[in-house]
């Protein structure tokens, strides 16, 4: 009886391990694309089911405290298994701010430059395109 419980205990913790290995790989491969000019700041692992209908679509949501008079560039990137694109909306109060789905052309950009010109709690709220599952990372750089 030992043995079985310690063999399901090493193989959770294995899976687990990869798990994390996988997202530090994808946190990383990611990173490599903030640019030469950026500080690294923060990075969130964003996994998401399918949205059921589109009044309900799944976000995650997350604050963050930005500084009057900074630059900080944003960047999303999706993993090879996403069935959707990674989009990001800035929030200021419930407000939005900006997002990198640009609504006329219908394009998501893979990244985009925020001049903060009030410091405060902001809102990130991250979704996949259409309310696709998906599993990407965002991470907020400041900009030197």
């Amino acid at each position: 009886m030992k043995k079985v419980v310690l063999i399901i205990l090493s193989l959770v913790a294995s899976v687990t391990i990869l798990n994390a290995q996988d997202h530090d790989e994808m946190v990383s491969n990611c990173a490599l694309g903030i640019g030469d000019n950026t500080t690294y700041l923060k990075d969130f692992i964003i996994k998401l089911p399918k949205g059921i209908d589109r009044s309900d679509l799944p976000v995650h949501k997350a604050n963050i405290y930005l500084m009057k008079n900074q630059n900080y560039r944003f960047t999303m990137c999706n993993d090879d298994i996403s069935d959707g694109e990674l989009v990001l909306g800035i929030y200021d109060r419930g407000r939005l701010i900006i997002s990198t789905l640009d609504e006329k052309s219908g394009t998501v950009s893979g990244s985009f430059d925020f001049s903060c010109n009030k410091t405060g709690l902001y809102e990130l709220r991250y979704s996949f395109r259409d309310g696709r599952q998906g599993l990407g990372v965002g991470i907020v750089s400041l900009v030197r």
